[in-house]
């Protein structure tokens, strides 16, 4: 009989037998009995381990209770930081605790039955110190043994040594406000979300640190890829989007995919923020990491595997430190939790924290991402200024390798459901590879609620002035907004006002324009133009535009390596424009451009020109006997542009042509033919050629090159403002110096990031970094067009005479985060004469803002 039901029958027996006293007693010891028969039977607690700044999930993390005899009951909580722990009756205090490296250890009440949820919110160990481990000379790391046998079975273990892979990927992104101060909340700007800061200590956790959620992403895609030759494709089923600002949830679906948070540890470098990152498992892992192996025989999900703590052997160095757990029998990286070191030589990104679980790919030794969790702190020039907390998860499933695919398959990079954004609650349910928590779900809430505050709609319109140079003001965009003031020795203060319609207007038809006033010449400028996207896939477009504005001869024709580059052209509106060689020009023009490929796009241009030099000018054209002090143009432009690795992002609410990335850094390559027409409306006839290769190679500890060569040949006759004056891309040499008909240039600058400064103590902790510069121009000047200056202006040769003309520099870069200088030094023609005599200045200063992480 059962302790409970012999107390029940002794107690009705007494009540029978009018026994009270009796009853008494035994209605005690029923009591005592039941107390004692919960305290001896087990209960399981359950709950999650979180950071208490970031609310990620810490995996691994050692959950446990204190026996009587003075040992422990301990779990470890999954990669989503959730974990299940049997409380036996034999405790030795009413508490229970967690412990993870880098982290405060964490301690709390044991709930009573039937209470059985306790989370855990843990906060960084700021005061962890770097020991300095003293040993013999005869001492054998056993860790490296470890390591040796890790890089031996990469071919093995490395999925790019799979023939073919494919699966489907689930990935989740969560942006959030962070660092929001007391102070904050008292702003009066800050006052219409105070409502919601209840809510936001929900979320964090009672011992978390409130956030404030923007945006929120869910992406479900099918992924392949094949080793020889390498292609990939991305085909996104379903996305679900909330956030401020975002306009195009389109466009935000191919943003938001699984190919950008594709992490590899077997390369030799990671590509984090546009920057390589050692890797831990690298070729070369002794050179840059210190390791210790904590356990042998450490079991995680039933398998036996090492674990070895590790740490950069230079802090600033982009690397990383953490642990990662190895498997014994094949030596593969089984799981790792690191983040990027505290010290490392970054902008604005106060913390990077990367988590990731393999899986073993189906009939292969090979393993494969399974889950990858990637927290980013985003932080500011102010410690009293918000941040931001992005949190990227990602879990892949049914996968499947080494299978034949057709070729077909990979003709775009990207491939959009039709109805990718249909919206579906049961779909997230049914296909999501973890369910949303409480605190999840009031996320999307949240978001919609901060979304449609008026305020918030602002400050999201101003962020995207910031971000694309225009104002939105209904139907009509204001800008670009850097052009708005300038100021010249020309024309003085000059004042601009530009515009052009969004897709609230059309999503086919543009119309642009702008208008300007020099208040010193006393002139208007202005421009107006009509453009029609007739396809966006594949994009082609037409327009036509007149313009009538002040040209510079030393910044006439477009440039390969300023692209676009709206702050560049601004900036050269300004100074001193009289020296450029300034001339008023009216232009005509039409153009289409088309997507020939995904990657390839060529253009067509017919223009008119006019050139009326503000500046002392005449050429003589020898052919003609004619004598010209202005001249006219009319041209035919062809342009075909190779960019192999990036792909086309498709948008129904930007009237813009928009590309994302670049592969692995590969080369973009431009070829351009002009051809001058005299018969319709023109002075000359001619012909123009130019070849343009630009890349950023990465060089991994090097750091980051970034070069661009051109070639150019013009076969014709002309005017020198006609011809290629290279001030463009040469800081030492004077506007109009040298004039080539055919040449070939070199740009080349090499940002070597931490490589040298994070060896000097004074430079390593004001995080600067060292840049390289070569620039290299060979390049001749025909007689034809040589001896026309000589005829038509002065003895003044423009030629290089085929003498190299090379300058070399050296920087530092990083300074506040956003100054960059370069000290550069002219090395041939030294001693080559400008028309009053003066020799040139053979040394420079650069200084430049940048935005660099």
């Amino acid at each position: 009989m059962q302790v409970k039901e012999f107390a029940i029958f002794l107690f009705r027996l007494s009540i029978k037998r009018r026994c009270l006293y009796s009853a008494f007693i035994v209605l005690l010891l029923f009591v005592f009995c039941i107390g004692v028969v919960h305290a001896q039977q087990p209960h399981t607690v359950t709950g999650k381990i979180t950071d208490a700044q970031t609310g990620e999930a810490i995996p691994y993390a050692t959950i446990f209770v204190k026996l009587k005899n003075g040992t422990i009951r301990a779990t470890a909580s999954d990669f989503d930081g959730l974990y299940h722990l049997a409380i036996p009756h034999d405790i030795a205090n009413d508490s229970i605790y967690t412990a993870y490296v880098s982290y405060l250890p964490g301690k709390k009440l044991l709930p009573k039955p039937p209470k059985t949820i306790v989370d855990f919110q843990l906060a960084v160990n700021g005061r962890i110190l770097n020991g300095v481990t003293i040993t013999p000379k005869t001492y054998v790391n056993p860790a490296w043994e470890i390591m040796e046998k890790l890089v031996k079975n990469k071919p093995v273990n490395d999925q790019k040594y799979l023939k073919s892979y494919q699966y489907q990927s689930y990935n989740r992104i969560e942006i959030s406000v962070t660092n929001i101060s007391e102070k904050m909340k008292k702003n009066k700007v800050i006052k219409q979300v105070l409502p919601l800061m209840e809510n936001l200590q929900k979320i964090a956790g009672e011992e978390g640190t409130p956030i404030l959620p923007i945006f929120m992403s869910e992406t479900v895609s099918d992924y392949k890829y094949t080793t020889s030759p390498e292609r990939k494709t991305e085909h996104v089923l379903r996305t679900k989007v909330s956030g401020v600002g975002i306009e195009d949830e389109t466009l935000i679906s191919q943003l938001v995919g699984s190919t950008f948070l594709q992490y590899n540890f077997y390369n030799n470098f990671l590509k984090l923020a546009n920057k390589d990152f050692i890797s831990p498992t690298s070729d070369n892992w002794k050179t840059h990491y210190n390791y210790e192996l904590i356990d042998s025989y450490d079991k995680i999900n039933g398998r036996e595997c090492y674990k070895i703590e590790f740490k950069p052997k230079r802090s600033h160095d982009l690397a990383f430190d953490g642990v990662m757990w190895i498997t014994r029998d094949s030596y593969a990286l089984y799981q790792i939790d690191c983040k990027v070191s505290q010290d490392a030589n970054l902008n604005f990104l106060n913390k990077i924290r990367i988590q990731q679980a393999m899986v073993q790919a189906p009939g292969t030794s090979a393993w494969l991402p399974g889950q990858t969790r990637i927290v980013v702190n985003v932080g500011t020039t102010q410690k009293k200024l918000s941040g931001f907390i992005a949190k990227f998860y990602l879990s892949n499933k049914n996968i499947e390798v080494n299978k034949d695919y057709p070729v077909a398959d990979f003709n775009e990079s990207l491939v959009m459901s039709k109805d990718v954004n249909k919206k579906d609650d049961q779909y997230w349910v049914k296909n999501r590879a973890d369910s949303l928590t409480a605190a999840d779900k009031a996320v999307y809430k949240m978001i919609d609620t901060v979304k449609n505050l008026p305020l918030v709609k602002t400050y999201a319109d101003i962020a995207g002035m910031l971000i694309n140079g225009y104002y939105k003001v209904g139907k009509v965009s204001f800008g670009p907004y850097p052009y708005t003031y300038s100021y010249n020795d020309l024309e003085g203060n000059v004042l601009r006002i530009g515009a052009t319609t969004n897709t609230r207007f059309s999503d086919k038809l543009i119309l642009s324009g702008f208008l300007s006033y020099g208040f010193r010449d006393e002139r208007f400028k202005y421009n107006a133009a009509v453009d029609y996207i007739f396809s966006r896939k594949p994009w082609v477009q037409a327009g036509v535009s007149y313009q009538h504005d002040i040209g510079q001869t030393g910044y006439q024709f477009e440039n390969f390596i300023n692209r676009a580059n709206n702050v560049f052209y601004a900036a050269i509106r300004n100074g001193k424009v009289i020296r450029r060689g300034p001339f008023t020009q009216n232009i005509s023009q039409a153009y289409i451009q088309t997507d020939l490929t995904p990657t390839i796009r060529g253009k067509l241009t017919l223009s008119h020109r006019t050139f009326d030099p503000l500046f002392n000018f005449h050429y003589h054209d020898q052919a003609d006997q004619r004598v010209y002090n202005r001249y006219e143009v009319s041209e035919i432009g062809t342009e075909l542009q190779w960019t192999p690795g990036r792909r086309l992002l498709e948008s129904s609410k930007i009237n813009k042509r928009l590309i994302i990335g670049n592969g692995n850094s590969n080369p973009i390559l431009t070829f351009r033919y002009y051809r001058g027409i005299k018969a319709v409306y023109g002075d000359f006839n001619y012909n123009k050629f130019y070849f343009n290769i630009s890349q950023r190679p990465r060089l991994g500890i090097f750091g980051i090159g970034d070069y661009s060569l051109t070639a150019g040949y013009i076969p014709s006759a002309l005017p020198y403002p006609l011809l290629e004056n290279h001030r463009y891309s040469f800081n030492t040499m004077r506007f109009m110096e040298f004039t080539s008909d055919k040449f070939v240039s070199l740009n080349y600058t090499q940002h070597m990031e931490g490589l040298i400064t994070n060896s000097i103590p004074l430079l390593k902790s004001l995080n600067m970094r060292t840049v390289a510069v070569l620039n290299v121009l060979q390049g001749s000047l025909s007689n034809k067009n040589n001896e026309a200056f000589q005829r038509g202006r002065s003895n003044l040769n423009r030629s290089l005479n085929n003498t190299p003309y090379v300058e070399v520099g050296y920087g530092v870069e990083n300074i506040f985060k956003i100054i960059r200088i370069d000290f550069l030094h002219r090395l041939t023609q030294r001693e080559h004469l400008n028309e009053p005599g003066d020799e040139p200045s053979n040394f420079a200063i650069r200084t430049t803002l940048q935005f660099r992480l």
